[in-house]
């Protein structure tokens, strides 16, 4: 936990309100869902629940994108997969021309860093640009090891957001379950 805390985290704002809000305002709709359709009825409220929490999930990991920069690496956490860099592996830190944020590595890997995907403002509000300057800053001050130049890249964990999959996938097999049994 101590490395979390020495971590610095680039992330935008916009989209941490709106992971909360779409959350908020999906699990206000599954409640209305459960309340109308009942449990019992025809209508079958369990794939409301299904079609919410799948969609809470989605929005979970597609909004939780973030870069962590530790003393001697980059983490790059994307929806699906994390990237560690060292610092002696990155060679470029560039905004290609649709305003996407990537990392260009010694090996000659790019990689995309989702957190910082081109929007429509931040032509106007300057959010990649300013995170990649803060990327260059902090490989450039750093004294590069030869301990590790490799990129790892793993699944990222990301309990917050599984949780509701695995809420999703109680209903749909509650769903199934339902429908075969009566």
């Amino acid at each position: 936990m101590n490395r979390l805390r020495d971590a610095v985290k680039l992330r935008r704002k916009s989209p941490r309100v709106l992971q909360w809000l779409f959350s908020a305002l999906l699990l206000f709709l599954a409640a209305l869902v459960v309340e109308k359709m009942g449990f019992h009825g025809p209508n079958k409220a369990e794939v409301g629940l299904t079609a919410s929490f799948a969609t809470i999930f989605l929005m979970q990991r597609l909004f939780r994108t973030r870069v962590l920069i530790f003393r001697d690496e980059v983490c790059i956490v994307n929806a699906v997969f994390k990237y560690s860099v060292a610092h002696s592996a990155v060679a470029q830190v560039l905004i290609d021309i649709r305003g996407n944020l990537k990392l260009k590595t010694t090996n000659g890997e790019e990689i995309y860093v989702a957190a910082y995907s081109g929007s429509l403002i931040d032509h106007f509000v300057g959010s990649s640009d300013r995170a990649a300057e803060t990327i260059r800053q902090h490989v450039n001050k750093k004294a590069a090891t030869l301990r590790d130049s490799a990129v790892r890249r793993g699944l990222e964990i990301s309990w917050l957001s599984d949780i509701w999959l695995v809420a999703a996938v109680i209903c749909a097999v509650w769903t199934v379950m339902g429908n075969v049994v009566g």
